[in-house]
């Protein structure tokens, strides 16, 4: 083998009844298997306008005040730059967040921007697949 070619050995994995069971239990009680948060956002113009998302789009947990952060951003911009959409259109895009706290049954979706006309829709009810469809 060349001197500049490594090799890795990857140790099979260890079975899980071989696994201390009290480890298991502690190691799927902090697991949410629901994982990232998506949000498919429809936004009905009725004038001609510009839009973006701030990095500072999060959803917010109504219990605990958690913040999942946006991780995407599909068909929007992110500010400062802008796209425009014509007025009486339906524009459509999708924000991914990272994952909501698995006790957290409902939570905003929160723009925190300093100028008016940031995104917020308060009290969405959490379901089981995290995947959400809001109107702006």
């Amino acid at each position: 083998m060349p001197a500049h070619v490594s090799t890795t050995v990857i140790a099979p994995p260890v079975p899980l009844e071989r696994v201390d069971p009290h480890l298991l239990t502690e190691l799927c009680a902090e697991v949410d298997e629901r994982g990232q948060v998506t949000v498919h956002c429809a936004l009905m113009t009725d004038v001609f306008d510009a839009v973006r998302v701030w990095p500072t789009t999060y959803l917010v947990c109504r219990g605990t005040g958690h913040r999942s952060a946006l991780l995407h951003a599909e068909g929007i911009p992110y500010a400062p730059t802008w796209m425009a959409v014509p007025a009486n259109r339906l524009f459509e895009f999708i924000l991914v967040f990272a994952p909501l706290p698995r006790d957290c049954d409902v939570f905003d979706l929160v723009e925190l921007i300093s100028d008016p006309g940031g995104f917020h829709v308060p009290g969405i009810g959490r379901n089981d697949m995290d995947v959400y469809r809001v109107d702006l």
